[in-house]
């Protein structure tokens, strides 16, 4: 286990904010050294054990210190595979990010058992950021749907559960796998700007790493969003590439957690939380009116990457 000191350094140069750290010390001092030791051995796999150690809400702060301790790990994994300084502090305020949610969730700096194992992607350079967006280092299509040419010169895209060899594009292709950080304003220039670091990346250090499309998948993706909210960016983003629906794939429970801070929230929880934002009162308005979200995915078809990149 990692001495109180270091972890106050690691902390601080993850950005998070002194009270954070301060707040997170009576757990930490308390912790049997050993028994830290044995449980963050087992990483994501122990988490059932760690809730059982540490039950209510206590195993969040475990988690969040074992995120916190790999920070060096991530130092040096970056140092070796000859990343810029650039990459790093793109990335470095991730985790500071989750903590003002966890904050507004639970009221104490802490990890959820996903979000801990988001961390540990991002720690192990499998999530890297250029910018505004993130991405992962390497990534297979999962989404049901194929890409198809129409004869004048046009894509569209067709229901496809499978790879298809005549497709542009389709399930099981490598992809560059989009994501988007809660990090301010999805502004189309930002994002265009990203695309376009993660592109040169790509292109110039992953050379045996041929991508047929870039993709995202998200909650955000839904267009009720550019519907119900006076906000053009969302729009301007989905209109990046093209847009389908994932099928089976409810997120209204998600979307309420996301805006309103309700964990394991559902549509009648949102009178518990002010509607003191605007995205608040638009999703609220809309949850009362019967309204559900779903998972979107979004395809740019690497062949279109060059005219979408000079577009700015």
């Amino acid at each position: 286990m990692i001495s109180w000191n270091d972890f106050c350094r690691y902390a601080s140069e993850l950005l998070l904010k002194p009270e954070y750290i301060e707040a997170t010390r009576p757990f930490f001092e308390s912790l049997d050294p050993a028994l830290y030791d044995r449980l963050s051995a087992k990483g994501y796999e122990g988490i059932p054990e760690i809730k059982a150690a540490f039950p209510g809400e206590e195993y969040r702060r475990f988690l969040l210190i074992m995120g916190i301790s790999s920070w060096p790990d991530m130092l040096a994994l970056y140092k070796e595979r000859n990343y810029t300084p650039q990459q790093l502090e793109d990335i470095r305020p991730d985790l500071s990010f989750w903590m003002e949610k966890s904050m507004a969730d639970v009221g104490f700096p802490g990890l959820e058992p996903r979000i801990y194992e988001w961390v540990r992607a991002v720690h192990e350079g499998r999530i890297l950021q250029f910018g505004r967006l993130q991405c992962n280092h390497r990534h297979t299509f999962v989404g049901k749907v194929a890409c198809f040419e129409n004869p004048d010169g046009t894509v569209r895209l067709e229901e496809c559960p499978e790879h298809r060899e005549d497709a542009l594009f389709s399930f099981g292709d490598p992809a560059i796998n989009l994501h988007i950080p809660a990090a301010g304003p999805l502004k189309r220039a930002l994002c265009i700007d990203s695309l376009r670091k993660i592109v040169d990346f790509f292109d110039r250090t992953q050379t045996d790493f041929s991508y047929k499309a870039v993709v995202c998948y998200s909650w955000i993706l839904d267009p009720v969003f550019p519907k119900i909210m006076k906000s053009t960016n969302l729009a301007d983003f989905q209109k990046l590439g093209h847009l389908y629906r994932l099928e089976g794939y409810d997120e209204t429970n998600e979307v309420v957690w996301r805006v309103f801070d309700i964990p394991g929230g559902t549509p009648a929880d949102i009178g518990r939380k002010p509607w003191n934002t605007g995205m608040r009162r638009a999703v609220g308005e809309y949850l009362q009116q019967g309204g559900r979200f779903n998972e979107y995915g979004l395809i740019i078809l690497r062949r279109e990457l060059p005219a979408l990149l000079a577009s700015e």
